[in-house]
């Protein structure tokens, strides 16, 4: 196994060939595991460390939020289509086994967790705190498959 010299001259050994794949602007899927990040430069300099030294130092340099299996039995796929909801909440498009679920977070959900409350727009809150979103609907869509998803704010985990 040949070394990499980056990140200040220290030298990490190579993680061999392991799949990445860009799940979302989020997420990203290193083998068997589903990194989640707060933003997408998050996403991105993890993706980039990944591709060069070992996973496991990844996560230390660049530590995700959340990390899950990518061995699910429901297929779950998040798109970045988000719209109005008439209660002030958001609704987005999630595509389970095939087919697509419209899911909500509530505006209460927005205003406590991603900066909701300091005027900004729900939508723009909800793409602030999408990571945090999808980890919630998807727990949730895992145990009801193809149902509708409401996410409260109780739902949403802050780590």
């Amino acid at each position: 196994m040949r070394n990499l010299s980056i990140d200040n001259d220290y030298s990490y050994p190579t993680r061999g060939f392991m799949a990445i794949v860009r799940i979302a602007t989020t997420e990203v899927q290193v083998g068997d595991s589903v990194y989640l990040f707060n933003s997408a430069m998050d996403a991105d300099r993890f993706e980039a460390c990944a591709a060069t030294v070992d996973v496991a130092h990844c996560e230390q340099v660049h530590p995700p939020f959340a990390k899950r299996s990518a061995m699910g039995s429901t297929a779950v796929q998040f798109t970045d289509e988000a719209t109005p909801a008439e209660d002030g909440g958001v609704y987005f498009k999630v595509v389970v086994e095939g087919r697509p679920v419209r899911c909500q977070v509530s505006l209460d959900a927005l205003q406590t967790h991603f900066e909701g409350g300091t005027g900004a727009r729900p939508v723009d809150a909800y793409y602030l705190g999408r990571a945090q979103i999808h980890a919630a609907a998807e727990k949730m869509l895992r145990k009801q498959p193809g149902q509708t998803v409401v996410i409260r704010s109780s739902d949403i985990q802050i780590i």
